[in-house]
């Protein structure tokens, strides 16, 4: 049986999202995306992570 998880630390969402961990915690602080907090441990929901990735533009910036 496998467990599917609910919550991924900063590394696990940088990594389940194929962003840097520097992005994931810039999208914290902008307050794009909130965590929650075990202890002092923060904890990013999947659910909060998937609606990050579909708020995201859907076209490149233009230069």
């Amino acid at each position: 049986m496998t467990i599917q998880k609910l919550a991924y630390t900063i590394d696990e969402a940088a990594e389940a999202s194929g962003y840097s961990t520097d992005t994931i915690r810039r999208a914290l602080r902008n307050s794009d995306m909130t965590a929650r907090y075990a202890n002092s441990k923060p904890v990013i929901l999947v659910t909060e992570l998937q609606e990050w990735l579909e708020s995201l533009p859907t076209e490149a910036p233009k230069r």
